[in-house]
């Protein structure tokens, strides 16, 4: 045999042994995928899709009418209204905190003006929240509040918060 041909011979077997290696690593990692796959059981999907719902929440809104939030609920709104004379947002953070900020320009008088100091939310599955609220009416009351709101959509982009039920509803009047 030619020097030649076992050169050819040995890149052959060289050639044939490295591509059977790459074959059996390549099967191996595609039984791997497979298992990978075949773990995903039915308590990660219901528990993904709790915390999608859950997530439906999360973000920045505008409130216009916040006062009837334990007799009624609010609405949640996407764009600022034009016209109404006091505003807030209302930043439902993936902490379950809520940020609340007053927009509101110019008030008549410091009585009464709602401040909250603290906020918080969860989700109690199917589109149910509870609100926890801290704040004050300035100079008249401070308050804790716990109440549960149905989550709905509304044609108009923006989100109702129906209120459910009232939990708790602590009210400290500011001369006691």
């Amino acid at each position: 045999m030619k020097i030649q041909d076992k050169i050819l011979l040995i890149l052959t077997v060289v050639l044939f042994y490295s591509c059977n290696e790459k074959q059996n690593k390549v099967e191996t990692s595609s039984i791997k995928i497979v298992e990978v796959k075949t773990d995903f059981n039915k308590t990660d999907i219901s528990k993904t899709e709790e915390k999608l719902e859950s997530d439906k929440i999360i973000g920045k809104y505008y409130v216009d009418n916040f006062y009837h939030y334990l007799k009624s609920g609010f609405e949640l709104k996407i764009k600022k209204p034009k016209d109404d004379f006091i505003v807030y947002t209302f930043e439902f953070k993936n902490d379950g905190k809520v940020i609340f900020k007053d927009l509101t320009e110019f008030y008549d008088c410091g009585n009464g003006i709602l401040s909250i100091k603290k906020g918080n939310w969860k989700s109690n599955g199917n589109g149910i929240y509870e609100l926890t609220f801290d704040g004050e009416y300035g100079l008249e009351s401070e308050f804790h509040t716990v109440s549960e709101y149905q989550l709905a959509d509304l044609k108009n982009g923006n989100l109702r918060m129906k209120l459910i039920k009232v939990i708790e509803n602590k009210k400290k009047l500011a001369w006691e």
